[in-house]
Protein backbone atom coordinates (compact mmCIF):
# COMPACT_ATOMS: atom_id res chain seq x y z
CA UNK A 1 0.00 0.00 0.00
CA UNK A 2 1.13 3.59 -0.96
CA UNK A 3 0.96 6.12 1.80
CA UNK A 4 0.60 9.73 2.02
CA UNK A 5 2.75 12.11 2.95
CA UNK A 6 -0.07 14.29 5.11
CA UNK A 7 -1.63 11.20 6.15
CA UNK A 8 1.73 10.19 7.89
CA UNK A 9 2.22 13.86 8.88
CA UNK A 10 -1.17 13.18 11.32
CA UNK A 11 -0.44 10.11 12.09
CA UNK A 12 3.08 11.69 13.88
CA UNK A 13 0.73 13.83 15.51
CA UNK A 14 -1.15 11.16 17.25
CA UNK A 15 1.36 8.88 18.20
CA UNK A 16 2.29 10.37 21.21
CA UNK A 17 -1.29 9.90 22.51
CA UNK A 18 -0.80 6.21 21.19
CA UNK A 19 2.50 5.70 23.25
CA UNK A 20 4.22 4.76 19.95
CA UNK A 21 7.90 5.07 19.08
CA UNK A 22 8.81 8.26 17.64
CA UNK A 23 11.87 8.39 15.16
CA UNK A 24 14.22 10.76 17.10
CA UNK A 25 18.14 9.82 16.41
CA UNK A 26 19.10 7.01 18.60
CA UNK A 27 20.95 7.93 21.82
CA UNK A 28 22.40 7.04 24.98
CA UNK A 29 20.77 8.24 28.25
CA UNK A 30 22.63 7.52 31.57
CA UNK A 31 21.54 9.54 34.37
CA UNK A 32 24.75 8.40 36.59
CA UNK A 33 27.43 8.68 33.99
CA UNK A 34 29.99 7.97 36.57
CA UNK A 35 32.68 5.68 35.57
CA UNK A 36 34.39 4.67 39.11
CA UNK A 37 31.76 2.55 40.88
CA UNK A 38 32.43 2.61 44.47
CA UNK A 39 29.19 1.92 45.51
CA UNK A 40 25.61 0.24 44.53
CA UNK A 41 24.78 0.98 41.06
CA UNK A 42 22.56 0.05 38.53
CA UNK A 43 24.47 -0.28 35.98
CA UNK A 44 22.24 -1.41 33.21
CA UNK A 45 19.01 -3.61 32.75
CA UNK A 46 19.11 -6.27 30.09
CA UNK A 47 16.10 -7.42 28.35
CA UNK A 48 16.29 -10.84 26.39
CA UNK A 49 13.85 -9.78 23.81
CA UNK A 50 14.20 -5.54 23.50
CA UNK A 51 11.20 -5.78 20.67
CA UNK A 52 8.33 -8.93 21.06
CA UNK A 53 5.40 -9.38 19.85
CA UNK A 54 1.71 -9.63 21.17
CA UNK A 55 1.79 -13.05 23.23
CA UNK A 56 5.65 -13.21 23.73
CA UNK A 57 7.64 -12.74 26.91
CA UNK A 58 10.79 -10.41 27.72
CA UNK A 59 13.19 -11.32 30.71
CA UNK A 60 14.31 -8.63 32.38
CA UNK A 61 17.48 -8.51 34.57
CA UNK A 62 19.88 -5.88 36.76
CA UNK A 63 23.29 -5.75 36.33
CA UNK A 64 24.50 -4.73 39.42
CA UNK A 65 27.42 -3.05 40.45
CA UNK A 66 29.38 -2.12 43.73
CA UNK A 67 27.47 -4.37 45.93
CA UNK A 68 28.82 -6.18 48.85
CA UNK A 69 25.32 -8.03 50.34
CA UNK A 70 22.72 -9.48 48.82
CA UNK A 71 20.06 -7.90 47.11
CA UNK A 72 16.00 -7.62 47.08
CA UNK A 73 13.94 -6.64 43.77
CA UNK A 74 10.47 -5.58 43.52
CA UNK A 75 9.82 -5.70 39.58
CA UNK A 76 6.71 -3.22 38.05
CA UNK A 77 5.43 -2.29 34.34
CA UNK A 78 4.49 1.00 33.63
CA UNK A 79 2.98 2.89 31.23
CA UNK A 80 4.70 6.71 31.74
CA UNK A 81 4.83 9.97 29.62
CA UNK A 82 8.62 9.47 29.73
CA UNK A 83 8.59 6.26 27.63
CA UNK A 84 6.05 7.78 25.27
CA UNK A 85 7.44 11.35 25.39
CA UNK A 86 8.26 12.18 21.45
CA UNK A 87 11.66 11.76 20.51
CA UNK A 88 12.74 9.50 23.52
CA UNK A 89 14.31 6.21 22.62
CA UNK A 90 13.90 3.01 23.42
CA UNK A 91 17.51 1.94 23.40
CA UNK A 92 18.27 3.69 26.88
CA UNK A 93 17.55 2.98 30.39
CA UNK A 94 17.51 5.14 33.47
CA UNK A 95 18.45 4.88 36.98
CA UNK A 96 17.85 7.82 39.87
CA UNK A 97 17.87 8.55 42.92
CA UNK A 98 14.63 10.54 42.47
CA UNK A 99 11.44 9.75 40.81
CA UNK A 100 11.88 9.41 37.09
CA UNK A 101 11.02 6.68 34.33
CA UNK A 102 8.19 4.43 35.51
CA UNK A 103 8.31 6.14 39.37
CA UNK A 104 6.91 9.51 39.62
CA UNK A 105 5.21 10.24 36.04
CA UNK A 106 3.85 6.44 35.70
CA UNK A 107 0.28 6.41 34.65
CA UNK A 108 -0.67 2.71 35.30
CA UNK A 109 1.74 0.30 37.56
CA UNK A 110 1.28 -3.63 37.63
CA UNK A 111 3.42 -6.00 39.28
CA UNK A 112 6.06 -8.19 38.46
CA UNK A 113 7.37 -10.18 41.01
CA UNK A 114 9.93 -10.16 43.28
CA UNK A 115 12.29 -12.19 41.81
CA UNK A 116 15.69 -11.45 40.64
CA UNK A 117 14.62 -11.23 37.36
CA UNK A 118 10.97 -10.52 35.54
CA UNK A 119 9.20 -11.65 32.73
CA UNK A 120 6.60 -9.78 30.84
CA UNK A 121 4.61 -11.29 28.88
CA UNK A 122 2.58 -9.32 26.02
CA UNK A 123 -1.33 -9.79 25.61
CA UNK A 124 -2.47 -11.63 22.70
CA UNK A 125 -4.66 -9.03 21.76
CA UNK A 126 -2.76 -5.51 22.76
CA UNK A 127 -1.63 -4.68 19.03
CA UNK A 128 -5.20 -5.78 17.73
CA UNK A 129 -7.72 -3.22 17.98
CA UNK A 130 -5.58 -0.24 17.22
CA UNK A 131 -8.61 1.82 15.60
CA UNK A 132 -10.35 1.42 18.90
CA UNK A 133 -7.30 2.55 21.07
CA UNK A 134 -6.98 5.44 18.06
CA UNK A 135 -10.85 6.47 18.78
CA UNK A 136 -10.15 6.60 22.03
CA UNK A 137 -7.88 9.37 21.94
CA UNK A 138 -10.04 11.44 19.21
CA UNK A 139 -8.04 9.99 16.34
CA UNK A 140 -9.48 9.01 12.66
CA UNK A 141 -6.55 6.87 11.37
CA UNK A 142 -7.08 4.54 9.06
CA UNK A 143 -7.11 0.94 9.95
CA UNK A 144 -4.51 0.25 7.36
CA UNK A 145 -1.80 3.18 8.72
CA UNK A 146 -2.20 2.05 12.23
CA UNK A 147 -1.26 -1.77 11.45
CA UNK A 148 1.76 -0.59 9.41
CA UNK A 149 2.67 1.29 12.35
CA UNK A 150 1.91 -1.27 14.49
CA UNK A 151 4.62 -3.34 12.43
CA UNK A 152 7.00 -1.07 11.54
CA UNK A 153 7.44 1.31 14.41
CA UNK A 154 5.76 -0.41 17.94
CA UNK A 155 4.40 0.70 21.19
CA UNK A 156 6.53 1.19 23.87
CA UNK A 157 5.82 -0.44 27.57
CA UNK A 158 8.36 0.52 30.33
CA UNK A 159 9.35 -1.63 33.35
CA UNK A 160 10.94 -0.26 36.53
CA UNK A 161 12.78 -2.23 39.05
CA UNK A 162 13.44 -1.37 42.74
CA UNK A 163 16.48 -2.93 44.41
CA UNK A 164 17.54 -2.83 48.04
CA UNK A 165 20.80 -3.43 48.64
CA UNK A 166 23.64 -2.65 51.14
CA UNK A 167 21.18 0.01 52.89
CA UNK A 168 20.50 1.41 49.54
CA UNK A 169 17.27 2.22 47.68
CA UNK A 170 18.16 1.99 43.60
CA UNK A 171 15.60 2.74 41.25
CA UNK A 172 16.00 1.82 37.80
CA UNK A 173 13.58 1.56 34.53
CA UNK A 174 14.12 0.19 30.91
CA UNK A 175 11.64 0.26 28.05
CA UNK A 176 10.97 -2.55 25.18
CA UNK A 177 9.04 -2.30 21.42
CA UNK A 178 5.91 -4.27 21.38
CA UNK A 179 5.21 -4.53 17.36
CA UNK A 180 4.00 -6.98 15.15
CA UNK A 181 7.19 -6.97 13.05
CA UNK A 182 7.94 -10.26 11.75
CA UNK A 183 11.87 -9.69 12.53
CA UNK A 184 11.10 -8.42 15.57
CA UNK A 185 15.23 -5.95 16.70
CA UNK A 186 17.09 -8.14 18.63
CA UNK A 187 20.39 -7.91 20.90
CA UNK A 188 23.78 -7.47 19.87
CA UNK A 189 26.13 -10.37 21.13
CA UNK A 190 27.91 -10.62 23.90
CA UNK A 191 31.01 -8.03 23.84
CA UNK A 192 34.62 -8.94 22.82
CA UNK A 193 36.98 -6.70 23.94
CA UNK A 194 41.29 -6.65 23.23
CA UNK A 195 42.24 -5.24 27.14
CA UNK A 196 45.91 -4.84 26.20
CA UNK A 197 47.02 -7.84 24.77
CA UNK A 198 44.47 -10.19 25.34
CA UNK A 199 40.53 -10.88 24.13
CA UNK A 200 37.76 -11.69 26.36
CA UNK A 201 34.49 -12.45 25.71
CA UNK A 202 31.72 -14.61 26.96
CA UNK A 203 32.30 -18.62 26.85
CA UNK A 204 29.77 -19.84 24.30
CA UNK A 205 28.45 -16.48 24.26
CA UNK A 206 26.34 -17.10 27.55
CA UNK A 207 26.86 -15.68 30.90
CA UNK A 208 27.95 -12.15 32.10
CA UNK A 209 31.22 -12.58 32.80
CA UNK A 210 34.22 -12.25 30.15
CA UNK A 211 36.96 -14.44 30.52
CA UNK A 212 40.48 -14.36 28.93
CA UNK A 213 40.09 -16.57 25.26
CA UNK A 214 43.32 -18.06 26.43
CA UNK A 215 42.66 -18.73 29.89
CA UNK A 216 45.85 -17.00 31.32
CA UNK A 217 43.92 -14.00 33.99
CA UNK A 218 44.23 -10.99 33.30
CA UNK A 219 47.42 -8.87 34.98
CA UNK A 220 48.86 -5.69 34.83
CA UNK A 221 51.05 -3.52 36.35
CA UNK A 222 50.03 -0.77 38.66
CA UNK A 223 49.39 2.84 37.17
CA UNK A 224 50.01 1.09 33.62
CA UNK A 225 47.76 2.39 30.82
CA UNK A 226 45.58 -0.25 29.13
CA UNK A 227 43.90 -0.22 25.74
CA UNK A 228 40.57 -1.25 25.88
CA UNK A 229 39.79 -2.30 22.06
CA UNK A 230 36.22 -3.42 21.26
CA UNK A 231 35.54 -6.13 18.34
CA UNK A 232 35.61 -3.82 15.14
CA UNK A 233 33.42 -6.83 13.50
CA UNK A 234 30.00 -5.09 14.35
CA UNK A 235 28.40 -5.41 10.41
CA UNK A 236 28.02 -8.91 11.52
CA UNK A 237 25.11 -8.00 13.88
CA UNK A 238 23.93 -4.32 12.79
CA UNK A 239 20.10 -4.44 11.96
CA UNK A 240 18.22 -2.00 9.98
CA UNK A 241 14.81 -0.72 11.57
CA UNK A 242 12.42 2.34 10.67
CA UNK A 243 11.30 4.85 12.55
CA UNK A 244 8.49 7.98 11.94
CA UNK A 245 10.43 11.51 11.76
CA UNK A 246 8.88 14.85 12.97
CA UNK A 247 7.61 15.46 9.38
CA UNK A 248 5.62 11.89 9.20
CA UNK A 249 7.55 10.04 6.67
CA UNK A 250 8.66 6.52 7.35
CA UNK A 251 12.70 6.30 7.27
CA UNK A 252 15.11 3.98 7.09
CA UNK A 253 17.90 3.85 9.95
CA UNK A 254 20.81 1.63 10.72
CA UNK A 255 22.10 0.77 14.12
CA UNK A 256 25.06 2.20 15.53
CA UNK A 257 27.37 0.59 18.48
CA UNK A 258 27.49 2.61 21.41
CA UNK A 259 29.57 1.41 24.69
CA UNK A 260 29.78 2.29 27.71
CA UNK A 261 32.65 1.48 30.41
CA UNK A 262 32.92 1.43 34.14
CA UNK A 263 35.43 -0.05 36.74
CA UNK A 264 35.82 -0.25 40.52
CA UNK A 265 39.19 1.55 40.36
CA UNK A 266 41.87 3.34 38.89
CA UNK A 267 40.42 6.07 35.76
CA UNK A 268 38.30 5.15 32.05
CA UNK A 269 39.59 7.42 29.76
CA UNK A 270 35.71 8.07 28.22
CA UNK A 271 32.73 6.51 29.81
CA UNK A 272 30.92 6.24 26.56
CA UNK A 273 32.46 5.62 23.05
CA UNK A 274 30.88 4.88 19.76
CA UNK A 275 31.65 3.78 16.38
CA UNK A 276 34.34 4.26 14.78
CA UNK A 277 36.17 5.76 17.40
CA UNK A 278 34.87 2.89 20.15
CA UNK A 279 37.96 2.06 21.80
CA UNK A 280 39.35 3.63 25.27
CA UNK A 281 41.83 2.92 27.55
CA UNK A 282 42.07 2.46 31.68
CA UNK A 283 44.71 3.85 33.88
CA UNK A 284 45.18 0.81 36.43
CA UNK A 285 45.09 2.08 39.81
CA UNK A 286 48.36 3.18 41.87
CA UNK A 287 48.04 0.46 44.55
CA UNK A 288 48.11 -3.19 43.67
CA UNK A 289 44.80 -5.40 43.85
CA UNK A 290 42.06 -6.95 41.98
CA UNK A 291 39.34 -5.04 39.82
CA UNK A 292 36.59 -5.35 37.67
CA UNK A 293 35.96 -3.64 34.76
CA UNK A 294 32.32 -3.56 32.76
CA UNK A 295 31.62 -3.14 29.00
CA UNK A 296 27.97 -2.62 28.21
CA UNK A 297 27.01 -2.13 23.93
CA UNK A 298 24.07 -0.84 22.83
CA UNK A 299 22.64 -0.77 19.04
CA UNK A 300 20.94 2.36 19.57
CA UNK A 301 17.62 0.70 18.85
CA UNK A 302 16.91 -1.09 21.74
CA UNK A 303 19.64 -3.96 22.05
CA UNK A 304 22.02 -3.88 25.15
CA UNK A 305 24.37 -6.77 26.10
CA UNK A 306 27.57 -6.36 28.29
CA UNK A 307 29.62 -8.64 30.91
CA UNK A 308 32.35 -8.09 33.75
CA UNK A 309 35.82 -8.88 33.62
CA UNK A 310 38.45 -9.37 36.27
CA UNK A 311 41.84 -7.62 36.03
CA UNK A 312 44.92 -8.37 39.04
CA UNK A 313 46.49 -5.38 39.48
CA UNK A 314 50.53 -6.37 40.35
Amino acid sequence: MRLSRNALRSWALGLGALGLVGGAPACIEDLDPKDVVVSPRILDILVDRPEVNPGQTATFRVFLGGTRGPASYRWITCVTTDATRAGMNVSNFGNAATESGCFGDAGMLLPLGTNTTAGLRVPPDLLSNLDMLAARFGMRLPTAALQQIARDIGLVVGVGVVVEVDGVRLQGYKRVVVSTSPAPNTNPPPPRIRVGDTWVTVPAGEGDVCQPEGGVPLRVAAGQNVALTPDPNEERWIESYRVLSAAGELQERRETAFYSWYATGGRVGQQLTRTPTRDNTWTAPSSPGPQTLWVFVRDGHGGTSGCRFNVDVM
